[in-house]
């Protein structure tokens, strides 16, 4: 306790300051649509003027990704340093405050990417720019990529990059977003921290149902593409599929225990225990949408489109079911079991673009040990956890190309905004003002353990 107090009330270092500024900047870029660019500029100024080797490489107009490079010795293999700038919209969230300007208010920091994913990209950036003004170097060269399109699969980003100039972000080991800092509601000390070592796959599927059209004043008496849609699209609802512990989840979900109350935290519990999900324990779990995503592959419809106007019959009903497929499993298994559940041959099942799979990264090594040893530095016996992501992140075109990805958090925060919808992609997206410094130093005592 008195650990953390006074981690949280130290002055803040010159890397703390710096991160701030560049997130401050960064923040008052909308990316939510591109714009990329024009929020990096700055970014590779800062570099430049620190004699650090950096170029921005645009996929597309305005979607640049910034790489840099601070060479070390080469006595190891370099350490990439990723983090995406780009963030989902705004559009239709009831802000209570400007979404693209940051402001403090309550003890806390809003704006739209505080939390996903500009804190951490300012983070890496002032810890790159440290090692580079400092006298002595490390062992590895460190890579900072900080990238566009992470919230639309990476295909103008990480994936771009690591398509196409693979040999400016190749690497040996890599941090990234996906794991996490909890702090505690009443913001007086850490609570966990989470290593995100796996994540579910993202995969759409599009639904459609042919009809014949026509004047809405006379329906069809059979054959209605609407309602046969509809019929699929309960049958999707109603599917659950196999419940299973995987390894990468097991630390996660037993963390979760210690955070539930009963019935809730003894099945996780039970299941983080044993391994096995019982009938009993998934009858609980499932009740749960955060626990039931640790333990199932899911799928969602997230979209509609019929007629494109009030009076008129359509000629297809489209739908888009989103699934989170467990690691273990795979893209035509579970478009498999979708065909099985809706049962009809008048729906037309298609999967859209393949956006990536990774197989998860090593539990144990050089990243754990980093990790759990900048977190007892920091904040004493705090819980460590691997964790498995129910979303997706960029690491899985890093690991698709042979680079081990572990997901940190850089930005504390609590359970409660996340639960609240105040966190990564919520309406007053925030994060508390004394924590941030925790944050940096966080990466900063991990990206330095591992490039000594």
């Amino acid at each position: 306790m008195l650990l953390a107090l006074t981690c949280t009330l130290l002055a803040a270092t010159p890397v703390e300051s710096e991160a701030r500024e560049i997130l401050n900047a960064l923040l008052r870029v909308d990316t939510s649509h591109g714009n990329e660019t024009a929020a990096l500029k700055p970014v590779l100024d800062r570099f430049q003027k620190a004699g650090v080797p950096a170029q921005l490489i645009e996929s597309a107009p305005g979607r640049g990704n910034l790489v840099a490079r601070v060479r070390g010795t080469g006595a190891k293999k370099p350490l990439l340093l990723l983090a995406h700038i780009d963030v989902v919209p705004v559009e239709g969230q009831p802000w209570t405050v400007p979404s693209f300007e940051p402001t403090e208010k309550d003890g806390y920091l809003y704006a739209r990417g505080v939390s996903d994913d500009k804190a951490m990209a300012a983070a890496f950036t002032a810890i790159a720019l440290e090692a580079a003004r400092g006298q002595q170097k490390l062992s590895r060269d460190l890579i900072v990529a900080l990238t566009a399109g992470e919230e639309t699969g990476g295909l103008a980003g990480a994936r771009w990059l690591a398509q196409n100039h693979r040999a400016l972000i190749d690497a040996e080991l890599a941090l990234n977003e996906g794991g996490s800092l909890f702090v505690t509601p009443d913001l007086a000390r850490m609570e966990s921290v989470q290593i995100g070592v796996a994540e579910k796959t993202f995969q759409s599927y599009q639904l459609v149902v042919k009809g014949k059209g026509g004047h809405s004043s006379v329906p069809p008496t059979e054959g209605d593409p609407v309602v046969t849609l509809a019929r699929a699209l309960q049958r999707v609802g109603e599917l659950r599929f196999p419940a299973k512990v995987l390894p990468e989840a097991r630390e996660g979900i037993a963390l979760m225990a210690t955070q539930e109350q009963p019935p809730l935290s003894d099945a996780l519990r039970h299941v983080a225990q044993t391994g096995k999900v019982s009938p009993q324990d998934e009858a609980v779990i499932s009740k749960d949408r955060l626990t039931n995503a640790q333990i199932r592959t899911t799928c969602v419809t997230t979209m509609l489109r019929a007629a494109p106007q009030d009076n008129v019959l359509p000629t297809t009903a489209e739908a888009t079911v989103n699934c989170r497929i467990l690691p273990d499993e795979t893209r035509e298994q579970t478009q498999t079991r979708l065909a099985q559940a809706i049962g009809d041959s008048a729906v037309e099942l298609k999967p859209l673009e393949d956006i990536g799979f990774s197989k998860p990264s090593a539990i144990s090594g050089p990243v754990n040990d980093a990790i759990h040893a900048a977190a007892r530095g920091l904040w004493g016996e705090v819980a460590v956890a691997h964790s498995m992501g129910s979303g997706a992140t960029d690491s899985r075109h890093l690991r698709e190309i042979g680079i081990d990805s572990y997901g940190l958090g850089g930005a504390p925060g609590t359970r409660e905004d996340a639960r609240a919808g105040r966190a990564a992609h919520g309406a007053d997206e925030r994060r508390p003002i004394k924590w941030m410094g925790d944050g940096v130093r966080f990466l900063r005592e991990v990206t330095l353990r591992l490039a000594r």
